[in-house]
């Protein structure tokens, strides 16, 4: 099992300022509320290929991958492309905005991660981050894990469970959420499980993708 592996300051700044303008002009994502789990906005992997072309880029990119395999110890590859979630951006941007504890389940024949890159994350006054924090637990502890801008955190998410906590008024938190597998394959039955799931973020749509 992969724990949270927190890595500040991640990208050159020339290179995170790029993507952070490309954020900025991206249109709203599609807002979806579960009540008691999860509330929030995404733009889908499927919109980022025709609005933002850099940041599925960087998500292909071989520098990333190799740093991700060379943190999980095998080599991983991206999810395919018919799965809304493998490259996408969620927007908590209203206040309460959240999503409860659960798991990334992994619906592939190998492992699975997830990976988060911090465009913005600020309180009303912007002089820190937001009220919206990413809490891991794993059997050993529970911790809150720091996602100021451009901080990147990898983890296996089938095995740690994790949420994040309520966003308060005046406060904005946008990340850039990556999977990566060691076997991208899946069953049909797989298939439609993951389908399911993406629901919570992409509404009915996502059945048919």
């Amino acid at each position: 099992m992969l724990d949270a592996v927190v890595l500040p300051d991640f990208l050159p700044r020339n290179q995170f300022a790029r993507l952070l303008q490309r954020v900025y002009r991206l249109t709203d994502g599609e807002r979806v509320h579960i009540p008691h789990h999860k509330r929030g906005a995404t733009v889908a992997y499927e919109t980022l290929q025709q609005i933002g072309p850099e940041l599925v880029a960087f998500y292909w990119s071989p520098e990333l991958l190799k740093i991700v395999s060379t943190l999980v110890g095998e080599n991983v590859a991206p999810t395919p492309l018919h799965d809304q979630s493998s490259c996408s951006i969620l927007i908590y941007d209203h206040p309460g905005d959240h999503i409860g504890w659960h798991y990334d389940w992994n619906f592939y024949d190998g492992r699975h991660f997830t990976g988060l890159l911090a465009f913005i994350n600020q309180n009303a006054s912007n002089t820190g981050p937001s009220s919206a924090e990413l809490v891991v637990r794993s059997p050993a502890k529970q911790r809150v894990v720091p996602t100021p801008p451009n901080t990147f955190v990898l983890f296996e998410g089938a095995f740690v469970r994790h949420c994040v906590r309520p966003l308060s008024v005046g406060e904005t938190r946008v990340m850039l959420s990556m999977t990566f597998c060691t076997n991208p394959n899946a069953s049909a039955i797989k298939q439609a499980f993951r389908r399911f799931k993406d629901i919570a973020y992409f509404g009915p749509r996502a059945l048919w993708t």
